[in-house]
């Protein structure tokens, strides 16, 4: 079994964002094997800006939760 060196960055909705690996110019060995460094959740891009997909992934989620909370959970807005 092949394990990469690197550690996976996944975005918040789980997809694959990258592996460190190949910000340093080396290959993983695939997105599906071990990774030693283990696995990191996307915050922020190499670059020091935000993830674009995961803001998106939040932007989805944020407007459509209230459809997922029962009515006898909902507060009166003040």
């Amino acid at each position: 079994m092949a394990i990469c060196n690197g550690c996976l960055v996944l975005h918040r909705d789980g997809e694959v964002a990258y592996c460190s690996e190949e910000l340093d110019g080396n290959s993983c060995t695939g997105y599906g094997e071990p990774h030693l460094a283990g696995v990191m959740a996307c915050r922020i891009t190499p670059l020091g800006k935000r993830c674009a997909h995961c803001d998106e992934v939040m932007r989805l989620r944020l407007a459509l939760a209230p459809a997922f909370v029962l009515q006898t959970l909902r507060v009166p807005v003040n």
